[in-house]
C-alpha cells in the first residue's frame, strides 16, 4: 500500500479513503457492493491484516489452554508478548502508519498487543485472584455477545432509516436524538458520550434480561 501507485493519487496514500491501494481495489472489484460509495472499511485487502488480529486471538486461547503452565506463567505470558506486540507495532508505524480504516498491519499488531494485555489484566484479576465480586454485571454481555453485537447494528441501521420531523427539519430517529434531545442539554462532544451510554444501557438491559431468563444465543 505505501508502494504501489493509485491512479490520480500517488503511492502511499493513506488518509484519503478513496485514494489508498485497499480502496482502489475494492472499486475494481467491488463497485457499487461497498460500506461507502468510494471506500469499504471490510474490503479486500484490508480483510488480510484483519486475519492476522484473529490469529493474535487465536495464540492467546493457546496459551490459556496450556495445562502444564501455571495460572502466574500463563499472566505473565500475556504481559509479555502483548507489549512485544505493541512496541513492533508502534515501531512499524513509523513507516506504516496506524489507521483503523483499512486495518493497516501496525494498527493490527498495536491493538493486537494492547487486548492481549488486557486480557492478561481481567485474567489475572478475574480467574487467578477470584476478584469477581463486582463483575457480575458484565456477566450478561459475555453470554449473548454476539446477540448483542447483531443487534445493536441492526436497531442502528433502522433508527438511521425511520424519519420525524421537527421544526421543519426532517430527521432520522437516530439524528433527532442526538440533534434535538440529547444536544439541547448537552454540549456536541458531551452529547455524543451520553448518545453512547445511553446504548449501552440499553443492550445492557436487555442482555441483563436474557441472562435472568436462561436464553443463551450460540452461534
Amino acid at each position: 500500500m505505501i508502494g504501489i501507485p493509485v491512479p490520480g493519487f500517488g503511492a502511499g496514500v493513506l488518509d484519503n479513503p478513496e485514494g489508498n491501494l485497499a480502496a482502489y481495489i475494492d472499486q475494481l472489484t467491488l463497485a457499487g457492493h461497498t460500506w461507502k460509495e468510494n471506500w469499504d472499511p471490510e474490503g479486500l485487502l484490508s480483510t488480510l491484516p484483519a486475519i492476522g488480529t484473529t490469529l493474535i486471538g487465536i495464540w492467546t486461547g493457546r496459551i490459556l489452554m496450556k495445562d502444564h503452565d501455571s495460572e502466574s506463567s500463563r499472566t505473565l505470558q500475556f504481559f509479555i508478548w502483548g507489549f512485544v506486540l505493541i512496541i513492533v507495532g508502534y515501531i512499524w508505524s513509523w513507516i506504516f502508519p496506524i489507521n483503523k480504516n483499512i486495518w493497516t498491519s501496525s494498527y493490527a499488531i498495536f491493538t493486537g498487543g494492547q487486548a492481549m494485555c488486557i486480557f492478561g489484566l481481567c485474567y489475572w484479576f478475574l480467574d487467578v485472584k477470584q476478584k469477581q465480586k463486582f463483575t457480575n454485571w458484565g456477566v450478561a454481555f459475555g453470554l449473548n455477545a454476539i446477540t448483542v453485537f447483531f443487534l445493536s447494528g441492526v436497531i442502528a441501521r433502522i433508527l438511521g432509516m425511520i424519519t420525524v420531523s421537527h421544526n421543519e427539519t426532517t430527521y432520522s430517529v437516530k439524528g433527532w436524538i442526538y440533534e434535538v434531545v440529547l444536544k439541547s442539554i448537552a454540549s456536541p462532544i458531551n452529547a455524543s458520550l451520553l448518545y453512547a451510554i445511553m446504548w449501552i444501557l440499553l443492550f445492557w438491559g436487555l442482555a441483563a434480561w436474557m441472562k435472568k431468563k436462561n436464553i443463551i444465543i450460540k452461534v
